[in-house]
């Protein structure tokens, strides 16, 4: 114990009384790098966070339970027993379609949902998310349709008009009897999510029925849960309650891949951004070699007076793991302070960009007639459909890039503290 304290005790004082620009740089570069991942990360958690609740509450469910081809299954029974669990928020039966539609300016394909004409009071997810840009969410008449906003906007359609939509029923492509039925737009909605705004239409129950020649027997049902990390168990459930017949997929199936490009794209700019800290190991290194040098003499009255080459490996070590505990603990506080703040950072930022911006164009561009350029916008509403910058702190994130910053810090202090432990007493003294 006594051996303990006296290493953190010359650490300190070694620390301190030979502090250099060398070793503030080490702190400035190891708080920068803290900084960066923890903000870094924190954006990019929070634009998954809201990227992936577009997709499960706009366009897919939790569970979706597929009734067996051909069978006889009670939809009605079906939803009353999904409702009977508490962890089950909402039960919706709808209907996936594919169509084409022809304005005067496209003729295209989309994706149209087939949902009940209450899905807004059924499901409260999908109430929260979608955004009615124009007109109403209305698919109570059978040829009420809303679009996409980006949809609409391609086929030239505003609230009101009439849109032809032609589909095929039937299963084989080649008997397949082509549909036509006129719709009128009774609204226009905007997920927050481009691909679905630009190609997604959703209609009433009873219009896909007439449109695709479906029956209820054909409809899949919509399950969201209070907890989307436990569909599992909720999995388990369903098959053993309503027997293995049905068919059921949860959202990690559905979307794997796509999540899982998110995850390596996180994990990915982390360790780019880590190489920060890396970095400022070698100040670490360089910090404490210095100070091996400058302290050669007391190193060598040490060793003389029996200290170990174990407690003069520890002193360099102890040196090094201050450094990165100072470096971590302030990039903590001001990584925290920047993250919470961002949005009104980045609006401070866009502010001078476009003052400066506005001092150019009336000095040098406005007398020859130039037009003004746009507004500058770190993050475009029109390209990410965000109200303000999404923004989620991961303890655990945290936690991780602080032990990585102190441990990097302690192994880069290895090589100096070993260097120290080496030296020779007497010849230390002798030319010292």
């Amino acid at each position: 114990m006594m051996k303990a304290g006296l290493s953190f005790y010359l650490a300190k004082r070694y620390l301190m009384a030979k502090w250099s620009l060398m070793s503030t740089l080490s702190i400035l570069m190891i708080s920068f790098g803290v900084i960066t991942l923890i903000t870094v990360l924190s954006i990019m958690n929070g634009f998954h966070s809201t990227f992936k609740k577009k997709i499960l509450e706009t366009n897919t469910y939790h569970l979706m339970v597929q009734q067996p081809y051909g069978g006889d299954s009670d939809i009605n029974n079906i939803k009353a027993i999904l409702s009977k669990n508490k962890e089950i928020i909402s039960v919706v039966p709808y209907y996936d379609g594919e169509g084409i539609i022809k304005s005067r300016w496209v003729t295209r394909g989309i994706i149209i949902k087939a949902f009940p004409s209450d899905v807004l009071s059924l499901d409260e997810g999908f109430r929260r998310e979608i955004k009615v840009t124009d007109g109403v969410f209305d698919l109570s008449g059978d040829d009420n349709i809303v679009l996409g906003e980006e949809l609409a906007i391609e086929a030239g359609t505003r609230i009101g008009d009439y849109i032809p939509v032609l589909t095929f029923k039937g299963d084989d492509i080649s008997l397949a009897k082509p549909t036509f039925k006129l719709f009128r737009v009774t609204g226009l909605f905007k997920t927050g999510y481009w691909e679905y705004d630009k190609n997604m239409a959703y209609i009433s129950l009873d219009a896909a029925y007439t449109l695709f020649g479906v029956t209820e027997a054909d409809l899949d049902i919509g399950v969201k849960v209070d907890n989307i990390y436990k569909v599992d168990r909720i999995l388990s459930w369903i098959r053993d309650t309503l027997g293995e017949d049905l068919y059921v997929i949860t959202w990690m199936d559905i979307n794997r891949p796509l999540f899982e490009a998110l995850q390596n794209e996180k994990v990915g700019i982390g360790f780019v951004v880590m190489l920060i800290i890396v970095s400022g190991a070698f100040n670490v290194i360089g910090s404490l070699v210095m100070t091996v040098m400058d302290k050669k003499k007391e190193i060598g009255i040490l060793r003389a007076i029996g200290a170990r080459p174990t407690l003069i490996t520890q002193i360099f070590v102890i040196d090094g793991l201050y450094i990165g505990l100072i470096g971590t603990l302030i990039g903590v506080f001001v990584g925290f302070f920047l993250t919470i703040n961002i949005e009104a950072i980045f609006n401070f930022f866009e502010a001078i960009v476009n003052g400066l911006r506005d001092i150019v164009y009336n000095l040098f561009l406005m007398p020859f007639g130039v037009h003004m350029p746009k507004d500058f916008e770190i993050l475009s509403d029109s390209i990410y459909y965000l109200e303000g910058v999404p923004v989620e702190i991961h303890f655990k994130d945290v936690l991780v890039i602080s032990i990585l910053a102190v441990l990097i810090s302690v192994i880069a202090a290895y090589y100096p503290a070993k260097k120290a432990s080496m030296t020779k007493p007497v010849e230390t003294i002798r030319y010292e």
